[in-house]
């Protein structure tokens, strides 16, 4: 009740008080789930919760607002692996029934949520009278985001270098960059959308620099360990003195 007349007089902290009720929801589905969903139990221990957002995507779901440590979110997503499960029933206090609870999934990452005639706040729901006996997995299509196209649009030689897992984009300074090379530490080797290649590394001036290599050429190097990280970070620290 404190709680909620705080919410009433602050509204930032009505937000934080949503997505905690939200987050005990959501974890209390994700934890009800068989032991052949298990991969999902351990996707939400390593994550943090932010929120359930409106999809103007998916306008019947709300989108599940992740964020996952990077060395976890590469363990667990799959690309290519896109479904709904569905058949999951969560008892609403405020309806008085068994309500329908779907999960989308997107290259295996948990990404959308839904529960039929709900607002999604916590004092709607039995937590302990969640049904998953009916619980079915079936495909569901996800249009390509901008790293898949730009994943697909590469040749099929420079696709055989890659682990598409492992590509992921960074908007920094009005440009979109695809890293393609973790050099740890938030550095990368990334290429822009002309496939011209760039060494970001965060902590100097310029953070990105074109660098004098085809995209094909760098990725040969790094196969054929020729290039050193080390040597490369230490002379982008020298060189912006």
């Amino acid at each position: 009740m404190i709680n909620k007349i705080l919410g009433r007089l602050f509204p930032p902290y009505k937000f934080k008080l949503i997505s905690k009720e939200q987050n005990v929801i959501f974890r209390a589905v994700i934890d009800s789930l068989p032991s052949n969903f298990n991969e999902f139990k351990l996707q939400v221990q390593s994550l943090t919760f932010h929120g359930l957002t409106g999809w103007e995507l998916f306008p019947d779901y709300k989108f599940v607002y992740l964020s996952y440590p990077e060395n976890t979110i590469n363990e667990f997503k799959k690309k290519g692996q896109n479904y709904k499960l569905s058949g999951i029933e969560i008892f609403s206090n405020k309806n008085q029934k068994y309500e329908n609870v779907e999960l989308l999934v997107n290259d295996n990452l948990l990404s959308g949520f839904r529960i039929t005639n709900s607002e999604y706040f916590l004092n709607e729901f039995d937590l302990t009278k969640i049904n998953f006996e009916r619980v079915t997995k079936s495909e569901f299509d996800f249009p390509p985001n901008e790293v898949d196209l730009f994943y697909d649009s590469l040749n099929s030689k420079i696709k055989s270098m890659l682990n598409p897992d492992n590509i992921f984009d960074i908007d920094y300074n009005n440009k979109t960059f695809y890293a393609f090379h973790d050099m740890e530490d938030g550095n990368y080797l990334a290429v822009d959308k002309k496939q011209n290649v760039y060494s970001l590394v965060h902590d100097v001036i310029p953070a990105a620099k074109l660098m004098d290599y085809s995209l094909e050429d760098i990725l040969t190097e790094i196969a054929e360990n020729k290039f050193d990280i080390g040597n490369h970070i230490d002379n982008r620290h020298i060189k912006s003195r």
